[in-house]
């Protein structure tokens, strides 16, 4: 880098991403200084950066971004910052209690600390997964027409098609078990200690004790 061309670089400059992708495998950006086009790579600061950890959110090409110096010869993003009318996520109301992050592909993670308080991730296909304090707290896990939810009340699977389980064991316990459908299918042996009907049809019919001929 030419630290002559770079002139006494004390204050903060704003920059616009050329390049994200490091060929050095060091987390850097390639930025070009809207005061002066020049370019140079840059590190970007994160809240945690460690050996093989770390936080990354790393900005997209044509982001604006804020560059400081600590000499001339490094150069450190700070951070992103919006330009231009209608940049702004949605989600995004001036409101000191509401975070978001969206990705260009409108995954959207919503934290809301004024209502509930509430944390939701949503993708722009319309899935969502939600967990909310208010009213006893809530989970509840969507997708289309088919839902889970979790509250004070219970369990709650809504599905318009199958709900499968496949285990080598179900266990259920429960003071009562009901089950409304028109027409209850088991495979292999089904066992009891008592069998209350009103009516049994079957093929054939095995009788012992307490049973009717």
């Amino acid at each position: 880098m030419n630290s002559h061309a770079l002139g006494n670089l004390h204050s903060l400059q704003l920059g616009q991403v050329t390049d994200n992708a490091d060929p050095d495998s060091r987390g850097r950006i390639k930025v070009r200084l809207l005061a002066t086009q020049m370019e140079l790579w840059a590190g970007v600061v994160a809240p945690s950066a460690g050996q093989g950890y770390g936080a990354s959110f790393v900005p997209r090409l044509e982001e604006i971004v804020v560059l400081a110096f600590i000499t001339p010869e490094m150069p450190l993003v700070l951070g992103s910052v919006w330009a231009g009318s209608g940049s702004v996520p949605a989600e995004a109301d001036p409101q000191e209690d509401h975070y978001v992050i969206r990705t260009p592909q409108e995954t959207v993670l919503d934290f809301d600390d004024g209502n509930g308080p509430k944390v939701e991730l949503r993708t722009r296909s319309g899935y969502k997964i939600s967990i909310d304090e208010a009213g006893g707290g809530e989970i509840v896990i969507e997708r289309a027409d088919q839902s889970v939810t979790l509250n004070s009340s219970g369990i709650a699977v809504r599905s318009s098609g199958s709900v499968t389980v496949d285990a080598s064991t179900v266990n259920i316990n429960a003071s009562m078990v009901t089950v409304n459908a028109s027409m209850s299918k088991f495979s292999g042996v089904v066992q009891a200690d008592t069998v209350i009907a009103t009516s049994v049809v079957g093929s054939s019919y095995t009788p012992g004790a307490g049973n009717i001929w």
